[in-house]
């Protein structure tokens, strides 16, 4: 899908790391002036369909909750919050792989990498199926939680890379979460584009040191609690 050019490669300091604010690498564009996104075949609508595989690890704090923890004081292990997610994987992974197979629909996979290893049932499930899969992490946690985040990244598109067979192209980082280096080190190990920048309804490139990256909006409006998203785009002046 076309993006808008990159700006040009800003200066970069002795450690080879772009030596700019990390929102000044997306300059400010109104929409009403970019140039008009030609989808293939003059297609209309683009619609990007994401299905959320993640691990939740008992012993941490959950990243998301159903229910509140008693009196407001979270607890170790997080049982019921736990237990919705792994619902998830035990049974509503199923059922949405049956609902959109039945009806032919292309699915990105965004998953943990640790996926692979710790449900190799459903991460299995989705490459038989055909879904695309989209690098999401090695377990869910943010990104600025990380202590070696250029590891954690290379792990987990290798991780990845052995179980699908190819190396994933994309990728959503756990609750859509960066830091200043996370997308240089995403370009360094092969990524070309990422969901995290939900700043427009259009692709826009990106400049890293090794190379263009593009952001391809994940945009949170029609996203369910049940791990399944949807992006719409429509092509400009549409």
């Amino acid at each position: 899908m076309p993006a808008h050019p990159a700006m040009p490669r800003p200066p970069s300091d002795p450690r080879g790391e772009l030596a700019v604010a990390l929102s000044d690498r997306i300059p400010y564009q109104a929409q009403v002036d970019r140039p008009k996104l030609t989808l293939p075949g003059g297609k209309k609508l683009a619609v990007w369909v994401i299905l959320n595989v993640e691990e939740w690890r008992i012993e941490n704090a959950m990243p998301r909750t159903v229910l509140s923890p008693p009196m407001g004081q979270p607890l170790l292990p997080d049982v019921p919050n736990w237990s919705w997610h792994e619902y998830g994987m035990r049974a509503g992974f199923w059922r949405q792989l049956k609902a959109l197979t039945d009806r032919k629909i292309p699915v990105t996979l965004a998953l943990n990498a640790n996926v692979c290893n710790a449900y190799p049932r459903v991460a299995s499930a989705a490459l038989d199926a055909g879904f695309e899969f989209m690098g999401h992490g090695f377990v869910q946690g943010p990104m600025h939680k990380i202590e070696n985040q250029a590891d954690v990244i290379k792990r987990s598109v290798e991780t990845i890379s052995k179980f699908a067979g190819k190396p994933p192209r994309s990728w959503e980082s756990p609750g859509l979460t960066e830091t200043e280096e996370t997308l240089d080190l995403l370009r360094l190990n092969g990524i070309e584009y990422v969901a995290d920048w939900v700043i427009d309804d259009l692709p826009q490139d990106i400049a890293t040191p090794h190379g263009t990256i593009t952001t391809i909006p994940y945009s949170v409006e029609p996203t369910t609690s049940s791990s399944t998203h949807c992006s719409i785009f429509l092509p400009s002046n549409s």
